[in-house]
């Protein structure tokens, strides 16, 4: 039988956008948590430096990693330990993405244009591992999923990211855009024309044997967390949604601007903001929200990680699911953003002691004498900003209410 057309098709990123704000809610209900990717996977860097180094690097030791700490975060795990069970949200967003792009027989490896892309993967992804660990969270465990509780870490640490973003799509689109035209190219054909049946075959075995294996350990909670991840997967691959072009694209490119995912991750966005305050003050719904303190090391690390975002063309969140699709230079930038965790565990004192510790965690209504509906409505507003700047940028907006653009950059320096 046929599968429907739609499900062979690219989607918009603003219907996928509604679906993985969906998602998010059930998360919620599911697993009584809110999304998040990067915790996870600092874990599983722990463990890896650890086998890699042969024991050298006793990264079980290190503070952050070790349970005697006062500063333990949690432990340097394999994915498959139950100490890491939440990892399969991360594979599942992989084995999402995979299914999405052999369903559509677009799937096949990808490899690096060039040298210099390599080299940016690298750098970009070491730099959204650090970035993303010293803030406590990334794109989405310390921004959607906070601002969703009305944390107020959430939006310093989007500042941050705004900031980083600016600096890195200059620095791409002023200086390192003819440098990479010259770098030299890599050639590789292997894996560009695979049957994508094979593919989805391979995917479903994948998932059913994944499943299997914590069926039998008696752990719903790692099943559940690894078909959350496969609907992420599927629904970011199906509207390429990513926060990388919500703020490139949507706020500063001058060279392409694009507001579609700016709309995307904005209704995403408002969706879980709803289902927070619906399930939490409406039903009396009790579930883990991240508290994170907000200072310094949120802005500095939003920063760290906005500009590894464009280093990287990705995020947290598609750097994942892109490694899925077959993307070599995502897949690189991923166990390097890996490599970027483990780094900044190895200085977490530092960090804990100078900034992470003495910041205060603080909400929104917290501005508003403790009124909720005055802090959700700030929430609501970063939602509706970015959307509205987005739409904007790419002449949506001017469309619809018929006015003539304004430009908001400053003209381009040439040097």
């Amino acid at each position: 039988m046929p599968l429907p057309k739609f499900l062979k098709e690219p989607w918009r990123p603003e219907v996928a956008g509604a679906l993985i704000g969906l998602v998010a809610v059930l998360q919620i209900i599911v697993v009584r948590s809110p999304w998040y990717i990067t915790g996870p996977e600092n874990q599983f860097g722990g463990w890896l430096f650890y086998v890699l180094t042969g024991g050298l690097l006793n990264t079980k030791e290190w503070a952050y990693f070790n349970p005697n700490s006062p500063m333990f975060v949690a432990p340097a795990a394999a994915p498959w330990e139950p100490a890491n069970k939440e990892f399969m949200i991360v594979w599942g967003i992989m084995l999402g993405a995979m299914i999405a792009k052999a369903i559509e027989g677009n799937w096949r490896l990808r490899w690096p244009a060039n040298r210099m892309v390599v080299l940016l993967s690298i750098i970009g992804g070491l730099m959204l591992g650090f970035g993303a660990r010293l803030a406590l969270g990334c794109n989405v465990g310390n921004f959607v999923a906070t601002i969703q509780s009305l944390v107020f870490s959430g939006f310093v640490f989007f500042l941050g990211m705004a900031v980083g973003t600016f600096i890195s799509t200059r620095l791409i689109e002023d200086f390192l855009m003819e440098k990479m035209h010259k770098s030299k190219p890599i050639r590789i054909e292997l894996g560009s024309n695979v049957d994508n049946r094979k593919v989805l075959a391979f995917a479903l075995a994948a998932t059913l044997l994944t499943t299997l294996y914590w069926w039998g350990l008696g752990i719903w909670a790692a099943i559940a967390f690894l078909y959350l991840g496969i609907a992420y997967g599927f629904f970011g691959s199906k509207g390429n949604v990513c926060f990388t072009s919500m703020l490139r694209d949507g706020f500063w490119s001058r060279l392409a601007p694009y507001g579609g995912n700016a709309r995307a991750i904005a209704i995403a966005l408002a969706i879980m903001i709803t289902g927070n305050l619906v399930l939490k003050y409406g039903f009396g719904w009790q579930y883990r929200e991240f508290l994170f303190p907000v200072g310094v090391h949120t802005f500095l690390g939003g920063v760290l990680f906005g500009i590894g975002m464009v280093l990287v063309a990705g995020c947290s969140f598609s750097s994942a699911y892109r490694s899925g699709e077959g993307s070599i230079p995502h897949l690189i930038a991923w166990f390097g953003m890996v490599a970027g965790m483990t780094i900044l565990s190895y200085v977490w004192p530092f960090f804990f002691t100078t900034s992470i510790y003495l910041s205060p965690v603080l909400h929104f209504y917290d501005f508003f004498g403790g009124n909720v509906a005055a802090g959700a409505a700030a929430a609501y507003s970063v939602a509706l900003f970015i959307a509205l700047v987005g739409s904007w940028r790419d002449g949506t907006l001017q469309r619809l209410v018929q006015i003539p653009p304004l430009k908001i950059l400053a003209p381009r320096l040439h040097v």
